[in-house]
């Protein structure tokens, strides 16, 4: 089973893109797929919350793994048979920082999700970390 991933660089702080990362509440505000988001705790790892997105409705998400100013991955399962695992990294760079995003889709029928909706996916993640980015480096001026 593959990762399907993007990645972009910012002029935006680790710091700045963390903060929007770990706060839940702003994703539907530079995030065009999410239109709710809840977790019922801290931004940690194993927090469990609810996300709903315009295309696939409401699911149940957990916070597989937090590395706070680093990275994190979120697992839900928003098909039969399959969890899909988004990661999402920040790594300092000069001026800057890069910032990315993938999924990996687990399970009996990873496979084949991987297959029909992978790179989908993928290209729909520079649509989001470009929101991502523009929200960071204007809350930084």
């Amino acid at each position: 089973m593959g990762t399907h991933g993007y990645s972009l660089r910012t002029t935006a702080t680790p710091s700045a893109v963390w903060r929007l990362w770990s706060n839940v509440q702003t994703w539907p505000e530079w995030n065009p797929d999410v239109t709710a988001i809840t977790l019922d705790g801290p931004f940690a790892a194993g927090t469990r919350g609810r996300m709903t997105t315009g295309r696939g409705g409401a699911h149940t998400i957990r916070l597989a793994r937090v590395e706070p100013g680093r990275s994190f991955e979120l697992e839900t399962a928003p098909a039969p048979l399959a969890t899909f695992v988004f990661r999402c990294d920040v790594q300092p760079e000069a001026d800057g920082s890069r910032i990315s995003q993938s999924v990996a889709m687990r399970g009996p029928l990873g496979w084949l999700y991987s297959m029909l909706m992978g790179r989908q996916m993928a290209r729909a993640f520079e649509t989001i970390l470009r929101g991502l980015a523009s929200r960071a480096e204007h809350q930084e001026v």
